[in-house]
Protein backbone atom coordinates (compact mmCIF):
# COMPACT_ATOMS: atom_id res chain seq x y z
CA UNK A 1 0.00 0.00 0.00
CA UNK A 2 1.68 3.40 -0.68
CA UNK A 3 -1.08 5.38 0.94
CA UNK A 4 1.58 7.07 3.12
CA UNK A 5 3.37 8.16 -0.06
CA UNK A 6 0.83 9.74 -2.23
CA UNK A 7 -2.80 10.10 -0.69
CA UNK A 8 -5.38 10.29 -3.67
CA UNK A 9 -6.83 14.41 -4.16
CA UNK A 10 -10.22 12.82 -2.86
CA UNK A 11 -8.63 11.80 0.12
CA UNK A 12 -6.75 14.49 0.77
CA UNK A 13 -9.95 16.44 0.38
CA UNK A 14 -11.78 14.17 3.11
CA UNK A 15 -9.34 15.39 5.59
CA UNK A 16 -10.69 18.81 5.83
CA UNK A 17 -13.30 18.51 8.25
CA UNK A 18 -10.90 16.68 10.60
CA UNK A 19 -11.81 18.80 13.84
CA UNK A 20 -9.68 21.34 15.20
CA UNK A 21 -6.35 20.30 13.04
CA UNK A 22 -6.78 22.12 9.30
CA UNK A 23 -5.11 25.27 10.80
CA UNK A 24 -2.96 23.82 13.82
CA UNK A 25 0.56 24.09 11.61
CA UNK A 26 -0.44 27.34 9.92
CA UNK A 27 -0.93 28.81 13.23
CA UNK A 28 2.58 28.71 14.28
CA UNK A 29 4.17 31.92 13.92
CA UNK A 30 7.87 30.75 13.69
CA UNK A 31 8.12 28.04 11.09
CA UNK A 32 11.58 27.03 12.59
CA UNK A 33 9.97 26.28 15.59
CA UNK A 34 8.79 23.09 12.99
CA UNK A 35 12.45 21.94 11.78
CA UNK A 36 12.39 18.90 11.48
CA UNK A 37 9.16 17.89 10.85
CA UNK A 38 8.38 19.69 7.95
CA UNK A 39 10.34 18.72 4.96
CA UNK A 40 10.23 18.92 1.55
CA UNK A 41 8.75 15.51 1.33
CA UNK A 42 6.05 16.44 3.80
CA UNK A 43 2.88 16.27 2.06
CA UNK A 44 -0.73 16.65 3.04
CA UNK A 45 -1.27 13.21 4.56
CA UNK A 46 1.57 14.07 6.48
CA UNK A 47 0.39 17.27 7.39
CA UNK A 48 -2.69 16.31 8.65
CA UNK A 49 -0.77 13.65 10.94
CA UNK A 50 1.41 16.21 12.47
CA UNK A 51 -1.40 18.29 13.61
CA UNK A 52 -3.38 15.30 14.79
CA UNK A 53 -0.66 14.47 17.38
CA UNK A 54 0.31 18.29 18.19
CA UNK A 55 -3.26 18.98 18.42
CA UNK A 56 -4.71 15.63 20.47
CA UNK A 57 -1.04 14.04 22.10
CA UNK A 58 -2.93 11.90 24.13
CA UNK A 59 -4.25 10.02 21.20
CA UNK A 60 -3.16 6.01 20.92
CA UNK A 61 -2.21 4.53 17.40
CA UNK A 62 -6.13 3.01 17.53
CA UNK A 63 -7.80 6.27 17.93
CA UNK A 64 -5.50 7.81 15.23
CA UNK A 65 -6.48 4.80 13.00
CA UNK A 66 -10.05 5.04 13.87
CA UNK A 67 -10.34 8.76 12.50
CA UNK A 68 -8.73 8.08 8.66
CA UNK A 69 -11.06 5.31 8.80
CA UNK A 70 -14.25 7.48 9.22
CA UNK A 71 -13.01 9.55 6.81
CA UNK A 72 -12.60 6.45 3.88
CA UNK A 73 -8.92 6.31 3.91
CA UNK A 74 -7.97 2.73 5.47
CA UNK A 75 -4.58 3.08 6.98
CA UNK A 76 -2.87 0.27 8.39
CA UNK A 77 -1.06 -0.01 11.61
CA UNK A 78 1.99 -0.68 9.45
CA UNK A 79 1.12 2.39 7.23
CA UNK A 80 1.04 4.86 10.31
CA UNK A 81 3.91 3.53 11.74
CA UNK A 82 5.85 4.54 8.71
CA UNK A 83 3.56 7.70 8.06
CA UNK A 84 5.07 8.64 11.74
CA UNK A 85 8.68 7.50 11.34
CA UNK A 86 8.72 10.15 8.07
CA UNK A 87 7.41 12.76 10.45
CA UNK A 88 9.65 12.35 13.06
CA UNK A 89 7.31 11.48 15.71
CA UNK A 90 8.28 7.95 16.53
CA UNK A 91 7.73 8.62 20.67
CA UNK A 92 5.76 10.75 23.21
CA UNK A 93 9.51 12.32 23.92
CA UNK A 94 9.93 13.91 20.41
CA UNK A 95 5.94 14.89 20.38
CA UNK A 96 6.23 16.55 23.92
CA UNK A 97 9.61 18.27 23.13
CA UNK A 98 8.12 19.58 19.88
CA UNK A 99 5.15 21.50 22.06
CA UNK A 100 7.51 22.78 24.47
CA UNK A 101 9.63 24.03 21.43
CA UNK A 102 6.03 25.63 19.85
CA UNK A 103 5.21 27.24 22.75
CA UNK A 104 8.38 28.80 23.64
CA UNK A 105 9.31 29.76 20.05
CA UNK A 106 6.12 29.60 17.83
CA UNK A 107 3.82 31.75 19.32
CA UNK A 108 1.53 28.59 20.20
CA UNK A 109 -0.83 28.80 22.99
CA UNK A 110 -0.96 25.23 24.55
CA UNK A 111 -4.44 23.59 25.05
CA UNK A 112 -4.93 21.82 28.54
CA UNK A 113 -4.39 18.32 26.64
CA UNK A 114 -1.28 19.51 25.77
CA UNK A 115 -0.15 20.85 28.89
CA UNK A 116 -1.49 18.45 30.83
CA UNK A 117 0.70 15.61 28.32
CA UNK A 118 4.13 17.83 28.37
CA UNK A 119 3.78 17.96 32.38
CA UNK A 120 3.32 14.32 32.37
CA UNK A 121 6.13 13.17 30.66
CA UNK A 122 7.93 16.41 32.22
CA UNK A 123 7.21 17.56 35.43
CA UNK A 124 9.56 20.29 35.34
CA UNK A 125 7.32 22.16 32.74
CA UNK A 126 5.05 22.82 36.03
CA UNK A 127 7.43 25.20 37.11
CA UNK A 128 7.61 27.33 34.25
CA UNK A 129 6.02 30.54 35.84
CA UNK A 130 8.94 30.13 38.04
CA UNK A 131 11.76 31.98 36.68
CA UNK A 132 14.48 32.67 39.38
CA UNK A 133 17.86 34.69 37.86
CA UNK A 134 20.53 33.41 39.89
CA UNK A 135 21.67 29.98 42.35
CA UNK A 136 19.86 29.72 45.71
CA UNK A 137 17.33 32.61 45.01
CA UNK A 138 14.54 29.89 44.83
CA UNK A 139 14.48 26.17 46.39
CA UNK A 140 11.74 23.84 46.82
CA UNK A 141 11.25 21.43 49.21
CA UNK A 142 9.03 18.29 50.01
CA UNK A 143 9.14 15.53 52.48
CA UNK A 144 8.62 12.27 50.01
CA UNK A 145 7.35 8.51 50.05
CA UNK A 146 7.05 7.51 54.02
CA UNK A 147 7.29 4.01 52.33
CA UNK A 148 7.59 0.95 54.41
CA UNK A 149 11.23 -0.94 54.21
CA UNK A 150 11.65 -4.29 55.86
CA UNK A 151 12.16 -4.46 59.80
CA UNK A 152 13.04 -0.39 59.61
CA UNK A 153 9.42 0.50 59.43
CA UNK A 154 8.95 3.94 57.59
CA UNK A 155 11.82 6.03 55.61
CA UNK A 156 11.42 8.96 54.41
CA UNK A 157 13.57 11.18 51.74
CA UNK A 158 13.84 14.83 52.04
CA UNK A 159 14.07 16.76 49.10
CA UNK A 160 15.50 20.39 48.58
CA UNK A 161 15.83 21.37 44.92
CA UNK A 162 17.24 24.79 43.26
CA UNK A 163 15.01 25.94 40.75
CA UNK A 164 17.81 27.81 38.58
CA UNK A 165 20.23 25.27 38.83
CA UNK A 166 18.38 22.19 39.03
CA UNK A 167 20.54 20.72 41.65
CA UNK A 168 18.45 18.53 44.30
CA UNK A 169 20.03 18.13 47.86
CA UNK A 170 18.44 14.96 49.85
CA UNK A 171 18.47 13.04 52.84
CA UNK A 172 16.87 9.86 53.84
CA UNK A 173 15.10 9.32 57.74
CA UNK A 174 12.91 7.74 59.85
CA UNK A 175 11.60 10.79 60.55
CA UNK A 176 8.73 13.19 58.67
CA UNK A 177 9.29 16.06 60.88
CA UNK A 178 10.33 19.34 59.37
CA UNK A 179 13.36 19.75 61.60
CA UNK A 180 15.27 17.21 59.70
CA UNK A 181 14.53 18.66 56.63
CA UNK A 182 15.58 22.20 58.10
CA UNK A 183 18.71 20.40 59.52
CA UNK A 184 19.95 19.44 56.00
CA UNK A 185 19.27 22.80 54.90
CA UNK A 186 20.80 24.66 57.58
CA UNK A 187 24.01 21.90 57.91
CA UNK A 188 24.29 20.82 54.00
CA UNK A 189 22.98 23.58 51.62
CA UNK A 190 23.50 26.74 53.24
CA UNK A 191 26.94 26.56 53.90
CA UNK A 192 27.66 25.25 50.07
CA UNK A 193 26.00 28.50 48.52
CA UNK A 194 27.86 30.55 51.53
CA UNK A 195 31.13 28.79 49.92
CA UNK A 196 30.22 30.38 46.54
CA UNK A 197 28.85 33.63 48.35
CA UNK A 198 25.62 33.32 47.52
CA UNK A 199 22.48 33.09 50.11
CA UNK A 200 19.48 31.35 50.12
CA UNK A 201 16.86 33.40 49.59
CA UNK A 202 13.42 31.50 49.38
CA UNK A 203 12.13 28.21 50.17
CA UNK A 204 8.67 26.53 48.78
CA UNK A 205 7.46 24.35 51.03
CA UNK A 206 5.25 21.65 49.42
CA UNK A 207 2.79 20.00 51.89
CA UNK A 208 -0.61 18.98 52.34
CA UNK A 209 0.06 18.15 56.06
CA UNK A 210 -1.29 20.66 58.66
CA UNK A 211 1.29 19.18 61.26
CA UNK A 212 4.00 19.71 58.77
CA UNK A 213 2.67 23.87 58.75
CA UNK A 214 2.64 24.07 62.47
CA UNK A 215 5.93 22.27 63.03
CA UNK A 216 7.51 25.47 61.01
CA UNK A 217 5.03 27.35 62.98
CA UNK A 218 6.90 26.17 65.96
CA UNK A 219 10.53 26.31 64.42
CA UNK A 220 10.30 29.61 62.56
CA UNK A 221 10.45 31.26 66.19
CA UNK A 222 14.25 29.46 67.30
CA UNK A 223 17.22 31.24 67.02
CA UNK A 224 19.19 28.55 64.56
CA UNK A 225 16.21 29.36 61.60
CA UNK A 226 15.86 33.15 62.35
CA UNK A 227 19.60 33.76 62.25
CA UNK A 228 19.88 32.21 58.44
CA UNK A 229 17.49 35.19 57.28
CA UNK A 230 15.40 33.27 54.44
CA UNK A 231 11.89 33.29 53.43
CA UNK A 232 9.83 29.67 54.11
CA UNK A 233 7.00 29.83 52.52
CA UNK A 234 4.40 26.63 53.15
CA UNK A 235 2.37 25.78 50.12
CA UNK A 236 -0.01 23.14 48.95
CA UNK A 237 1.58 23.36 45.36
CA UNK A 238 2.99 20.51 44.19
CA UNK A 239 6.39 20.94 42.14
CA UNK A 240 7.57 19.36 38.94
CA UNK A 241 11.52 19.54 39.80
CA UNK A 242 10.74 17.11 43.17
CA UNK A 243 8.37 14.95 41.22
CA UNK A 244 11.04 13.99 38.29
CA UNK A 245 13.02 12.77 41.69
CA UNK A 246 10.44 11.26 43.40
CA UNK A 247 9.11 9.27 39.81
CA UNK A 248 12.75 8.11 39.33
CA UNK A 249 13.09 6.80 42.66
CA UNK A 250 10.09 4.56 42.10
CA UNK A 251 11.07 3.45 38.63
CA UNK A 252 14.61 2.54 40.20
CA UNK A 253 13.04 0.41 42.90
CA UNK A 254 14.90 1.77 45.40
CA UNK A 255 12.54 1.47 48.25
CA UNK A 256 12.32 -2.44 47.17
CA UNK A 257 16.18 -2.77 47.36
CA UNK A 258 16.35 -1.04 50.17
CA UNK A 259 14.48 -3.49 51.84
CA UNK A 260 17.04 -5.88 52.15
CA UNK A 261 19.14 -3.65 54.39
CA UNK A 262 19.35 -3.93 58.04
CA UNK A 263 19.91 -0.45 58.80
CA UNK A 264 19.26 2.71 57.73
CA UNK A 265 23.18 3.31 57.77
CA UNK A 266 23.00 0.71 54.91
CA UNK A 267 20.51 2.72 52.94
CA UNK A 268 22.41 5.31 53.02
CA UNK A 269 24.99 4.46 50.43
CA UNK A 270 22.22 2.75 47.94
CA UNK A 271 20.83 6.23 48.43
CA UNK A 272 23.68 8.10 47.59
CA UNK A 273 24.40 6.07 44.50
CA UNK A 274 20.93 6.87 43.00
CA UNK A 275 20.65 10.44 44.05
CA UNK A 276 23.72 10.99 42.33
CA UNK A 277 23.06 8.64 39.09
CA UNK A 278 19.99 10.43 38.83
CA UNK A 279 21.40 14.46 38.94
CA UNK A 280 20.90 15.30 34.96
CA UNK A 281 24.09 18.14 35.39
CA UNK A 282 26.69 18.76 38.35
CA UNK A 283 26.46 21.06 40.88
CA UNK A 284 27.72 24.58 39.12
CA UNK A 285 27.43 27.64 41.44
CA UNK A 286 30.13 30.32 40.18
CA UNK A 287 31.64 32.04 42.90
CA UNK A 288 30.58 35.65 43.49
Amino acid sequence: MKLAESPSALQVLLLEDAPATGDFIDSINDSTALAGLLSPAIGPLHRHLISLYLHNPYWNDFRILNHFHRRRIPLTRDDLCRLKAQCGLDNGEIICNTLIRLSVHGGLTLNSRQISFIEKNKPTFRDRDLLPSHPGELLVYECLFGRGVGSLGRVYIHFFVDLFTGYAFGGISQRRSLGTGLDILLNTVIPLYRSHNYLIHTVYHSSKIMHEIHDFNRLESEEAFSRVGLQWQPTRRKFGAIEKFEKSAAAAHFFETAAYAASLECIKPLFDQWHVHNQHQKLAIPNR
